[in-house]
């Protein structure tokens, strides 16, 4: 059908309306003030062990200027963040690996040490990502269950291990417990294994832990043992979640490996810039774990003042027992624009309640509030 000059005119007006529009939000987003997380229409989001503040001004800052970058391959930002990870670490480049977030690492570690007949032995339940990739393999999963503590049940681990086992995976904190296995048992426990068997040991909540003689971490501590790697994540106190960038730290060997089955130049330029000014700014990782240690208490005593009970977690999420049935305490926090983690069937009476911004907290304890002391909720 045949456009008048007039409705071209309008639907070039249009455009252009909207293209101002969309560049004065454009504006609004890149701006020196980020937006409230609630600004933008969403829920509350207290499902994904995120950081709800965000990266500090300093990284925001990267974001923005260097937004010229979106244009190139990533270089001399891919060696520097490297180096500064290596310099964090004291050790040598040689020793690190990038992966498109810790998620990418767990694939390339599976694919270089499991395979059908190499079998990954982990802890029920723990971070589900790496026992995934293996069943994708043709590995066998191994899942042990927790003790009483709620830590990795070494002993069991070691017998299930056998001489079958490719790789061992160990979270610690765990993710969704919350909960510290302790150091002296995990190097016991390494010691014991197989020669031939890897571990993986994860530590992207190492900077939640809070002060105690039982904890160390595998990088501020190293053993001297070569199949040892030490996953860590800018995703939690860096709060660059959507950045997309994970380290793995190994011996030069294994970082080959890794290497070979990661995405080259997997992590982009921006996100490279923005995780090194990240390490960079001390305060601001300061400030982050006074934070979290501060909303994961008030949290607790929330809890209790309601005759809840949480495990004693030393991360940015806790696992409680609702005392209800927790698909139904799902939905009914659903339903007030709130999402919490998914029902978690090794351990089927619990919900595990990211830590938000105390303005989200305390909507979360509202929509609380509304359900009946025996688990009716209310109208």
């Amino acid at each position: 059908m045949p456009i008048s000059r007039r409705d071209l005119f309008q639907k070039a007006g249009a455009i252009a309306v909207v293209s101002s529009a969309l560049h004065s939000l454009g504006g609004k987003l890149l701006g020196a003030t980020p937006l409230p997380q609630n600004a933008i229409a969403g829920p509350i989001r207290l499902d994904r062990n995120e950081n709800p503040y965000g990266p500090s001004e300093k990284v925001l800052t990267i974001f923005r200027d260097a937004q010229s970058l979106s244009n190139r391959y990533p270089r001399k930002q891919y060696d520097l963040l490297i180096a500064k990870i290596a310099a964090l670490h004291a050790v040598k480049a040689e020793h690190v690996a990038l992966g498109c977030g810790s998620w990418e690492i767990l694939r390339a570690a599976s694919s270089a040490f499991l395979r059908p007949g190499r079998k990954l032995v982990q802890a029920s339940p723990t971070y589900p990502g790496l026992g995934e990739f293996a069943r994708g393999l043709g590995a066998e999963v191994d899942d042990v269950p927790v003790n009483k503590a709620f830590e990795h049940d070494l002993d069991a681990m070691l017998l299930r291990a056998g001489n079958s086992a490719g790789l061992v995976y160990i979270c610690n904190p765990n993710n969704p417990t919350g909960s510290l296995t302790p150091r002296e048992h995990i190097e016991t426990f390494v010691h014991e294994l197989p020669p031939k068997t890897m571990v993986l040991i994860d530590e992207a909540y190492h900077h939640f832990v809070s002060p105690n003689n039982s904890y160390a971490s595998f990088l501020d501590r190293p053993i001297d043992d070569p199949r040892v790697m030490v996953v860590r994540t800018f995703s939690k106190v860096y709060g660059l979640a959507g950045a997309r960038v994970g380290y793995v730290i190994a011996a030069p060997d294994i970082i080959r490996r890794l290497s070979a089955e990661l995405l080259q130049f997997g992590v982009s330029a921006l996100s490279a810039m923005a995780a090194a000014s990240a390490i960079d700014d001390y305060e601001y990782v300061r400030l982050g774990i006074k934070r979290n240690a501060d909303d994961r208490q008030e949290f607790m005593n929330q809890a209790n003042v309601r005759m809840l009970r949480g495990l004693n977690s030393h991360a940015n999420f806790v696992l409680m027992n609702p005392m209800r049935p927790p698909d139904r305490v799902i939905e009914h926090l659903k339903k007030h624009n709130i999402l919490i983690g998914p029902v978690i069937p090794a351990m089927d009476k619990y919900i595990r309640i990211s830590l938000g911004t105390p303005a989200d907290m305390q909507e979360f304890w509202n929509a609380w509030d509304t359900m009946g002391a025996t688990g009716e909720m209310a109208m």
